[in-house]
């Protein structure tokens, strides 16, 4: 769960007392004035803090990921690599996550100039796109899909994989919904429709990393953009 907060936070933390607070206060103008450009004095706060934040990402994702695989396991079982609160700290999302906290929160800074409003801005900005993000996560890569002879159970997900999409198979290869034969008598529901079988669109856990990287390459354009973004508001502030 800390992975998840971890962004909000960065984006919370450079906007307000990083960024909008020289602003507001005024202490930009002496740093300016001492032979140090305003992209100079923007760049040298991001730098610091993104050195630190992806410091302190690696070495917890480092130590997640080891508790995780050698760990003892549960008595309920060990956590499933593709939940929320996993995910995000056995890989490199992490480090996407938390750089693009950071280039929204500077961002917000120079658009808001106000402290606490920055803050405010950057924090629902950065939990917006860690909350709507995820939900295209399951399209990043090719899905795999097993299928079943006919029974009345429904499809399992092997391989301890993320489901994707599972249903029902017609003779013809027609996919129809499971909820279809969520009746009082199934089989005579199998039968009307002519169902022959199951299906499962599901990523194994070998599409681990694939997933990963494919995100963290978007998380990090993404805060690529919104850097440039930054410092292109910053050039127009001052000029």
């Amino acid at each position: 769960m800390a992975m998840l907060g971890l962004p909000v936070l960065v984006g919370a933390f450079v906007a307000g007392p990083i960024v909008a607070r020289d602003l507001e206060s005024g202490a930009y103008k002496w740093a300016w004035t001492q032979s140090v450009t305003p992209a100079r004095w923007l760049a040298a706060r991001l730098s610091v803090v993104a050195a630190l934040v992806v410091s302190g990402v690696v070495l917890f994702t480092a130590v997640q990921r080891w508790a995780w695989t050698t760990g003892p396991e549960l008595e309920y079982g060990r956590a499933a690599w593709y939940e929320r609160a996993m995910y995000g700290s056995l890989g490199t999302v992490g480090i996407g996550y938390a750089l693009l906290g950071l280039a929204v929160g500077a961002l917000a800074g120079l658009l808001v100039r106000r402290t606490l409003l920055a803050m405010a801005a950057a924090a629902t900005a950065t939990l917006s796109a860690v909350v709507l993000l995820p939900l295209a996560r399951s399209h990043l890569w090719a899905t795999e899909t097993q299928t079943w002879a006919r029974t009345y159970s429904g499809p399992a997900t092997p391989d301890f994989g993320l489901p994707v999409e599972h249903g029902m198979l017609t003779a013809d290869g027609t996919r129809l919904p499971e909820e279809l034969c969520w009746v009082s008598d199934p089989k005579a529901c199998y039968t009307k429709h002519q169902v022959t079988g199951w299906y499962s669109d599901f990523h194994p856990s070998s599409h681990f990393w694939p997933l990963q990287l494919v995100e963290t390459g978007i998380l990090l354009v993404l805060a690529a953009a919104v850097t440039y973004a930054a410092f292109r508001l910053l050039r127009r502030r001052v000029a």
